[in-house]
């Protein structure tokens, strides 16, 4: 494939996946918060009814609710990294043309 074709698609793809990357972002931060939410309302219920400190953590995290919650957050997280993992990709690309299309010039091959 030619290298502008190449950089083209690499930001194309970049510029048709920036509202993507901003919601996966968000998302990743709003299931992790949903998690400790889970976690802390857990936990306050436990503790009012007098167990450990300990006992409540590990309750808090060993409960349903939490699981589901941490579940969802980890699938985030992966989609989250997934699309950064593309966009790098991308964007590796896009400058690996400008570094051919420099040297092209470099050499006299316009």
């Amino acid at each position: 494939m030619d290298p502008m074709t190449r950089m083209d698609n690499a930001l194309a793809y970049l510029a048709e996946t920036d509202a993507q990357m901003a919601d996966t972002a968000v998302m990743k931060l709003r299931t992790e918060y949903l998690c400790e939410v889970a976690e802390n309302l857990i936990y306050k219920t436990l503790r009012a009814s007098g167990a450990s400190v300990e006992d409540c953590k590990r309750e808090a995290r060993s409960s349903e609710d939490f699981q589901k919650k941490y579940d969802d957050h980890l699938k985030a997280v992966r989609d989250f990294e997934f699309l950064r993992a593309t966009r790098k990709r991308a964007e590796l690309a896009f400058e690996a043309g400008r570094s051919i299309n420099a040297n092209r010039r470099q050499g006299g091959q316009v």
